[in-house]
């Protein structure tokens, strides 16, 4: 279920794909859904219509406001009012863009749940399990590296996003993201553990006979508050990681350079006349 929500909100992807994804949503949304679920004729009538509505909803009603947030984060980079309160004002926006999503699509998917068949819904969860098997080979896989070997990984990565958005680095930033890498932790297991969790929780509800108002309220508690399945553990890891996120990102603007501001400014603005041009 959750694929369908990120396919909804694939807009966050930048550049032309953005564009060419956000235009072609229908058929990338078929495309993806192959791989859990063969729908009935019937069936796919009655979602081409469900996902047309969700599109002409997020156009008219979300797109705007990703574009005013953009604006507003491009502007507090180049008036360089970077806080943790303001980084978190974005951080909280953005979820907000993601809930109300979510909020919007679980009616109809909720509505659309009595219709999979027994067989589909073996072949969804056996589906899924492929998944966290194929995620659970490569965690072990990155665990046979030495933690160098991880280290350097990690770098790699996170200068190739940083310069991505900020252009070239000056020797002081680079230096100041390998200090700050080991504040870092995986969390990749107990990611595994939470979606198995979840969709252990999914299982269960779709294997009762009961399609009604019971078994409808409880799987939109489960498709709106998945979270609520996230270990204490998990939830820790994260805090902990965001927190080192925010304190990056805020040595990061204490160093930029005008150069680099009006760097992102220009990669944000680019991206949100990619969105407004998707509005019109």
């Amino acid at each position: 279920m959750k694929k369908l929500y990120i396919l909804i909100a694939i807009l966050f992807l930048t550049g032309c794909s953005a564009k060419f994804a956000y235009r072609n949503i229908d058929w990338l949304v078929y495309w993806y859904l192959d791989e859990y679920i063969e729908l009935t004729d019937e069936q796919q009538d009655v979602f081409e219509v469900k996902l047309n509505k969700w599109l002409d909803w997020h156009k008219q009603n979300e797109l705007p406001k990703y574009v005013s947030q953009l604006d507003l984060l491009a502007q507090d980079i180049i008036d360089q009012n970077i806080s943790a309160q303001r980084i978190d004002y974005h951080r909280d926006e953005a979820r907000a863009h993601w809930v109300r999503l979510r909020a919007y699509i679980t009616p109809d998917l909720v509505q659309m749940a009595p219709m999979l068949s027994p067989e589909q819904i073996t072949y969804l969860f056996a589906a899924l399990e492929k998944e966290n098997l194929e995620r659970q080979e490569e965690l072990d896989e990155n665990a046979q590296d030495s933690a160098n070997e991880r280290t350097e990984d990690r770098l790699k990565r996170t200068l190739k996003e940083t310069k991505r958005w900020l252009g070239k680095l000056t020797t002081e930033q680079e230096t100041m993201i390998e200090n700050t890498l080991p504040q870092f932790h995986s969390n990749g297991t107990l990611w595994l553990e939470y979606r198995r969790a979840y969709q252990n929780q999914l299982r269960a509800l779709f294997a009762q006979p009961d399609r009604g108002s019971e078994f409808a309220q409880s799987l939109s508690v489960l498709l709106t508050q998945p979270e609520q399945f996230r270990s204490q553990a998990l939830q820790i890891r994260n805090d902990e990681n965001s927190n080192a996120y925010v304190n990056m990102l805020l040595t990061l603007a204490v160093l930029s350079t005008e150069k680099q501001r009006q760097h992102v400014k220009k990669e944000i603005s680019e991206f949100s006349k990619d969105l407004t041009d998707l509005m019109n």
